[in-house]
């Protein structure tokens, strides 16, 4: 006896678990899943940012530079009571900017002062001599005012090597004492030429530790019980950058 076709078909669909392969998900394949959740947000390397601010920097950056400067040295404390002078200081400075906002900077620092003695003593020159590095930061001034943006303003903190000759009249040398010192302060940059020449304003407070700075040697002459105090600088110049 020969069955229609039609009738094959429907016995075929009648047949138990004949759909379950339309039916079945674990024979499904998966469809890709990008809801938005706190592990497919993370990411550490932002590189198209981080390309593109790079980009930015070496078109409109500022790469290497050196600065000469002048200015005044004063002090604080004790030592201030004693020393005088402090004009003019001499600073040279070589600079190097990692990026918009990171900077470092190599400078050597030379200034004189003195001090009066006793009636027979007379007066003792000093001469100052520094060698340090600075690191600095620039805020970001795009979202303030046009004043602020031109102006570049930074802080830095910093660390150097010091010394210092006192001689006499004479010229003769009766002290020569050295120390470390760390170093606090910021200042301006006004562009004269864009990413070619600046005006320089810096203001900077260095923490030093001579061998002399507990001394009592002028108790008697000055009234003075030791001689701790911080040096402070007020620097202007012209720096040079490409």
């Amino acid at each position: 006896m020969v069955i229609p076709v039609w009738q094959a078909h429907a016995a075929e669909a009648d047949k138990p678990g004949a759909g379950n392969k339309k039916t079945d998900k674990t024979l499904q394949p998966e469809d890709d899943d990008f809801t938005s959740t706190p592990f497919t947000e993370y990411g550490e390397f932002n590189e198209d940012a981080e390309e593109a601010e790079e980009s930015k920097f070496f078109q409109q950056g500022r790469f290497f530079g050196v600065s000469l400067r002048s200015g005044y040295e004063g002090l604080t404390g004790n030592r201030g009571q004693l020393w005088r002078g402090g004009f003019p200081v001499i600073d040279v400075k070589v600079h190097y900017w990692f990026d918009f906002t990171v900077a470092i900077d190599i400078g050597i620092n030379s200034v004189k002062h003195y001090y009066e003695g006793t009636s027979t003593a007379g007066r003792t020159d000093i001469s100052m001599f520094q060698m340090g590095l600075d690191v600095k930061y620039y805020f970001d001034t795009r979202n303030l005012s046009a004043a602020l943006t031109a102006a570049h303003p930074y802080v830095l903190a910093g660390i150097a090597s010091f010394s210092k000759n006192e001689s006499s009249d004479n010229d003769k040398i009766v002290n020569s004492d050295s120390g470390m010192g760390f170093a606090a302060g910021g200042g301006l940059e006004f562009a004269i030429k864009q990413k070619k020449i600046y005006l320089s304003l810096e203001g900077k407070y260095h923490f030093i530790n001579f061998k002399d700075t507990y001394t009592q040697n002028f108790i008697k002459t000055h009234s003075l019980p030791d001689l701790t105090g911080g040096f402070y600088q007020t620097l202007l110049g012209i720096m040079f950058t490409w």
